[in-house]
């Protein structure tokens, strides 16, 4: 079975006091590195002359770049300067190697990635246009509201971290006042569901509620959209700026039962839950990266085409890790700011460690 490489470079010089960390959910054919354990850097190089590792499968990794030891579970909240990439291959069904840069939780330590494109063999690269701290002080300019140390972190050695709006949404903006856009047109919505296995995808239609938002009962719904018989609604106590940054934590109506706004949904087999799950997760993409406008067609499925941001609105922090990177910074954005890529097997992929004022790796 063909096997995939990574080979790590580092810029940093740091290689007796940084750490790797590899998690997968699944794995075969491993060699060079342990899993689930934190490996010095210096030792990793010393074990592998080409400082490289392989696998013939990795599913549902994360590759932690850290300095110290890691724990199992990073914890983006700690003070530990950290940072990593996602990515997977499963040989039974993958092609090449699902790959993508992220910022989901924090802006850190950066990284970037190159190799081929599976598709065509093209040359590809994800990285950053600015340095970090080019992107804190943006981040702490444009984005934050208040820079208290739940939010910026000190790491010590010169090392700040920012928590993203995910976990730490009280310093970020707020929503009422695109809510407010939104309701005050009583915005009308045409949200596409996931395909379950056992269904059609299915068009929701509605809109928002009509009226200013503040004036909004919280018991009412503030989104509501049909599709046949089915009934998707949300309350305006569930659609606040917490639940909206973090895509979870509340609940939605389907069909007069109230259901978590995320749940498992048995590999797309309980087709309630992929409907509902999509439905929640299509309006935080729609209000996050600011598709949504208040005479718009706020169709889901014109997302991926439309230009994200453009209003002014939405998610800031995930705004300025778009216009600066190839990273995620907002968690569902595989389709619409498109930093996802599927490598290429048969050359290795290179993870570089950037120093914290330099740019590099961005693809364009």
């Amino acid at each position: 079975m063909s096997k995939f490489t990574f080979k790590v470079v580092n810029n940093r010089g740091d290689d007796t006091q940084l750490h790797l960390l590899l998690t997968a959910t699944d794995n075969a054919g491993l060699e060079g590195i342990q899993l689930a354990k934190s490996t010095v850097l210096a030792d990793f190089f010393a074990g592998n002359p080409s400082h490289s590792f392989s696998a013939e499968k990795l599913v549902g990794s994360r590759l932690y770049v850290a300095y110290g030891t890691m724990p199992p579970a990073p914890d983006p909240n700690s003070t530990q300067y950290y940072g990593w990439i996602e990515f997977s291959r499963n040989p039974a069904t993958d092609k090449g190697v699902w790959l993508n840069l992220s910022n989901v939780d924090i802006v850190g330590l950066p990284l970037t990635l190159n190799g081929t494109l599976a598709e065509n063999g093209k040359p590809f690269s994800l990285g950053y246009k600015k340095s970090v701290r080019e992107i804190i002080t943006d981040l702490k300019t444009r984005a934050l509201t208040r820079q208290d140390p739940a939010v910026v972190k000190d790491c010590g050695g010169g090392r700040t971290k920012i928590i993203a709006p995910n976990i730490q949404f009280p310093f970020y903006r707020g929503y009422d006042d695109y809510l407010n856009t939104l309701t005050m047109a009583g915005a009308k919505l045409t949200i596409q569901t996931d395909t379950p296995l056992n269904g059609p995808p299915k068009t929701f239609t509605g809109a928002f509620a009509t009226g200013r938002y503040q004036d909004l009962a919280d018991a009412s719904p503030i989104v509501t959209l049909n599709s046949g018989s089915d009934r998707f609604e949300i309350l305006k106590s569930q659609f606040t700026t917490e639940f909206l940054y973090r895509c979870d934590g509340g609940q939605v109506l389907f069909n007069g039962s109230s259901l978590p706004q995320n749940r498992p949904d048995d590999e797309g087999r309980n087709a309630s839950a992929v409907y509902t799950n999509s439905l929640f997760r299509n309006l935080c993409i729609g209000i996050n990266e600011a598709y949504l406008t208040a005479e718009g067609l706020n169709d889901s499925a014109k997302f991926s085409s439309d230009q994200p941001f453009g209003n002014g609105q939405g998610n800031l922090y995930a705004q300025i890790i778009h216009e600066t990177s190839n990273s995620y910074g907002f968690p569902y954005a595989d389709a619409n700011l498109k930093t996802l890529v599927v490598a290429a097997i048969d050359t290795p992929i290179t993870l570089a460690i950037l120093k914290d004022d330099e740019a590099g790796g961005y693809g364009g």
